[in-house]
């Protein structure tokens, strides 16, 4: 499922940027604040398909928001969308942290409502159109959504597919022969799982485990695995 996140303090308008998304797409999964900090928690706990952010914010500024979000390697080139009563920044977000476009309160619905249906429709849309695996056995095949994986276990030379409908035995395949045909989105913590960083629920950095949305068991990070976890899940 496709997700954005909208971090802006005003409530109605927040509310109305929402109820302006989902009747572009009922299916798109939208998240809200108001505050920078609980951003921030929910980019790590899992991971976004558009951003649009408030310039100012009660408790933080926009602009560094959105430069901390160009830190992550997974939102080079994410589309930002800045909303502002001042644009007064319009250039230097153009210029270094490269926003998609930029909304001036009090808004303008018709200019708003194309923002969104050019990012959903031919951004996330699209990008999400094109997630699919397709798996070739002996005595079946299968094309299977990459959205709807949430990780793939090797056990005993058998790998196992977890998708949010049904879990897949496969037995020809290896983990490294199906990284190369997966999305960005996917990053292996561990000798024996891939995960989908869309799933994520939370990280227990502790005791090194993932807890993935819809799955009671966790998902064990491999000690070897955690660098190339560090702005992404860590």
């Amino acid at each position: 499922m496709a997700r954005i996140l909208i971090v802006e303090d005003d409530t109605i308008l927040r509310d109305a940027l929402v109820n302006m998304a989902q009747s572009i797409d009922e299916g798109i999964e939208v998240l809200v604040t108001g505050h920078a900090e609980q951003a921030l928690e929910y980019i790590k706990e899992g991971s976004f398909d558009a951003f649009f952010l408030d310039i100012q914010l009660h408790d933080y500024s926009g602009l560094l928001l959105a430069e901390q979000i160009r830190t992550i390697d997974e939102y080079q080139l994410t589309p930002i969308v800045f909303i502002t009563a001042i644009p007064v920044y319009e250039l230097k977000a153009f210029r270094n942290i490269h926003c998609y476009d930029y909304i001036v309160k009090p808004f303008n619905e018709d200019k708003v409502r194309r923002v969104f249906e050019t990012i959903i429709k031919h951004g996330v849309k699209k990008k999400h159109e094109k997630a699919t695996l397709k798996i070739i056995q002996k005595d079946f095949n299968y094309i299977i959504n990459q959205d709807d994986m949430i990780y793939i276990e090797s056990i005993n030379r058998k790998i196992y597919i977890r998708t949010i409908h049904e879990k897949i035995l496969l037995s020809t395949y290896t983990l490294n022969r199906l990284m190369d045909d997966l999305i960005d989105d996917f990053v292996q913590c561990h000798k024996g799982f891939i995960v989908n960083t869309k799933h994520i629920k939370k990280v227990d950095k502790s005791n090194n485990l993932i807890m993935m949305r819809g799955i009671d068991t966790p998902v064990p990070i491999g000690r070897k695995y955690r660098d190339q976890l560090k702005g992404r899940v860590l």
